[in-house]
Formats: structure tokens, C-alpha cells, sequence
């Protein structure tokens, strides 16, 4: 039991190191929100072993928007592998509908194997999947960040405020 508190509590505090990283950077909020909107653009996109394509989409995005490339890289971080699946079901559903492309493939009853024996035509139904599916995550991760990051710029603002007034 006390391996599986251990892990957890890993885990929150990988989370909250890579918060904090995000807060700190010297940039405005709007800055920031757009890389975190890049880096869920691209970690909606299907992890391609062996080929750091999240990363990449979420970095070039980040440059033609022109916002923050290290806040964009950590949130391709969205997409890890405790929610792949989810992820991959949800881009194959959404690409099946919208594009007329015929796989045998079950995303339920997913394994690796099934991901490299689905060839270029399901790739092509993951990659648009992911595309149509990171459109809006990255726009309401956008807003979500921007009301965080001024968020915790104003109560930095208030201690260090209430700080001087001590002295």
C-alpha cells in the first residue's frame, strides 16, 4: 500500500513541479496561454514511436503564434501514457466520421501490436482525428491557463504586497 501512496504522491509532485514551471516563466499571461494552447494542439496528435511529433507540431505552432515554446512543449504532456488509449479511441471516432477511409480497427480492444498493423490509412484517421480533437482543447486550455497563470500572478502580488507592509 505505502508503494502506491509513494507513487501517487510522485506523480502530484511531478504535476505541481511542472505548474510551477509554467508560472515562472518571465512572460504576460497571454504569452503563456498560447504555448500551453500549442502544446494541447500537438499532444492531441497521435505519439508516433521513435518520432517526437507532438513536440514538434506543439514547438512550430508555438513559433507561428508566437508564444512561449517551453510552455508549449510541456503540455504535450496532455497525452501521456496513462491516457493513450483514450486519446487514440476518441481521434479514430472522430476521423472514421469525418473521413471515408475504411480500417479494420477496434480502438476497445486496442493493443500495440493492432497500432503498426493499421498502415498509413489508419495513421491518416489518427492524425486528422487528433487535428479536429486538439482545436478546441487547445482553445479552452488557452483560457483555462490565462485565468490561472493572472491568478496566481495577483495573489504573488498581494503576499509580496501585504510583505512589505510588515517591514
Amino acid at each position: 500500500m505505502s508503494k502506491e501512496y509513494s507513487r501517487i504522491d510522485k506523480f502530484k509532485r511531478l504535476l505541481k513541479l511542472y505548474y510551477l514551471k509554467v508560472m515562472r516563466i518571465n512572460a504576460s499571461p497571454h504569452y503563456i496561454a498560447m504555448g500551453i494552447g500549442c502544446g494541447v494542439f500537438g499532444g492531441c496528435f497521435p505519439v508516433i514511436p521513435g518520432l517526437p511529433l507532438q513536440t514538434v507540431i506543439a514547438i512550430t505552432a508555438a513559433f507561428c503564434t508566437r508564444s512561449s515554446k517551453i510552455a508549449a512543449a510541456i503540455a504535450t504532456w496532455i497525452s501521456n501514457p496513462f491516457n493513450w488509449l483514450l486519446f487514440y479511441y476518441v481521434q479514430y471516432k472522430i476521423g472514421t466520421f469525418l473521413l471515408p477511409i475504411e480500417v479494420q480497427f477496434d480502438p476497445a480492444s486496442w493493443q500495440m501490436t493492432d497500432f503498426m498493423d493499421i498502415g498509413w490509412q489508419g495513421l491518416t484517421i489518427l492524425i486528422f482525428g487528433g487535428f479536429i480533437l486538439g482545436i478546441p482543447l487547445g482553445i479552452i486550455s488557452y483560457f483555462i491557463t490565462l485565468h490561472f497563470v493572472r491568478r496566481h500572478r495577483k495573489r504573488k502580488a498581494l503576499r509580496m504586497l501585504a510583505r512589505r507592509n510588515k517591514i
